[in-house]
């Protein structure tokens, strides 16, 4: 089906939302913070990028601001479980002003996940920033 790179800092919910991406008949390949997703962006022409919005080093929202401004920006879901400084509905309401096609709360069931995922990859690509 589809090639979906999955970034998320914490390896265990990498590992679950992977298995349930597999599930779902779907390649994945993994990130663990938005500086190695962007490389991978350079070199894999992905389908659909999920995102966790908060991480060390480079976060969520940096990874859709910089997508955004490609030739050909990548559908884009931005999933959270919220931080110690901001709510999970505010980072969730943030993203939805930002050039995604979905947002999601963690924690998220399998076929929520595979419904946002089918959902999306259905739906147009969000609009390239200048």
């Amino acid at each position: 089906m589809a090639l979906i790179l999955l970034i998320d800092d914490e390896p265990q919910v990498r590992t679950v939302l992977k298995g349930f991406l597999q599930i779902g008949g779907h390649r994945v390949v993994e990130a663990e913070n938005g500086r190695q997703a962007h490389k991978l962006l350079l070199a894999e022409q992905v389908d659909l990028v999920i995102t966790d919005i908060v991480m060390p080093e480079s976060d969520g929202f940096e990874v859709i601001m910089s997508s955004a401004r490609t030739d050909n920006p990548p559908k884009i879901i931005a999933i959270t479980g919220g931080s110690p400084n901001l709510t999970q509905q505010t980072l969730l309401a943030i993203a939805q002003r930002m050039p995604v096609n979905k947002v999601l709360a963690k924690p998220v069931t399998c076929e929520a996940l595979l419904a946002a995922v089918q959902d999306t990859l259905a739906a147009p690509a969000p609009h390239k920033l200048s």
